[in-house]
């Protein structure tokens, strides 16, 4: 059963994309020149060419305008699995999604946002609310690409999915640490293989831990 295309966005809802672009853009460069520290909704407006009621029509707060790119990438992860072929297997299409998704406009300032979230707990409930509600549209992905299975095992496996991209991040900010230079751009791709491997440890069936430990026999 084919859907009819969507119609063109209005002028207007373009309008309205390109001025909330335009304060996240504005909230990072504000982010990168001055800090966190430094950062009002009333700075962020300026830098973005709107006033400041202008800026809360879009966003309650300036933490909501910095987490915006993680609201977006995980939206879209959600889009894409929920377009791949439903003969698929959950796990499997859960990897085929980060390994084709991942955009690296979105992908950047989420990775500074990362770093920055231990340091700043707003950001954190931010970041953790955005995971939440990515696991509840995996929820409801899960249940329809498999009817036969109970609303407990899509809430685990979403959660699994969730727990492991969170996994990955954590990861990646150790070695990342550990690097010599933590600024090397090719960070990213880093952090894209790095989930790519969490979410195929889940369909794998985590084969490094299948491997039993030696034990030397006492006398």
């Amino acid at each position: 059963m084919s859907s009819s295309p969507m119609p063109p966005p209005s002028r207007r809802e373009l309008n309205k994309a390109a001025t909330r672009a335009a304060i996240v853009q504005a909230a990072f460069g504000q982010l990168e020149s001055a800090g966190y520290a430094a950062l009002t909704a009333e700075s962020v407006a300026d830098a973005a060419g709107v006033s400041r009621r202008t800026f809360f029509n879009y966003f309650p707060s300036i933490e909501a305008a910095l987490n915006e790119p993680t609201k977006l990438l995980l939206e879209n992860a959600v889009a894409v699995l929920d377009e791949l072929d439903p003969e698929l297997d959950l796990l499997s299409a859960a990897v085929a999604t980060v390994e084709s998704l991942v955009d690296p406009a979105l992908l950047e300032p989420i990775a500074n946002l990362y770093l920055l979230a231990s340091e700043h707990p707003q950001m954190a409930r931010m970041q953790l609310e955005a995971w939440n509600d990515c696991a509840g549209a995996l929820t409801e992905i899960i249940t329809a690409r498999a009817p036969h299975g109970t609303p407990l095992a899509a809430t685990v496996f979403a959660h699994c999915v969730i727990g492991a991209g969170k996994a990955a991040f954590a990861q990646w900010s150790r070695e990342l640490a550990a690097a010599p230079d933590p600024a090397d751009p090719r960070r990213t791709q880093m952090l894209r293989a790095t989930l790519a491997e969490a979410i195929a440890q889940l369909r794998d069936g985590f084969p490094s831990l299948q491997q039993r430990a030696q034990h030397t026999r006492k006398a």
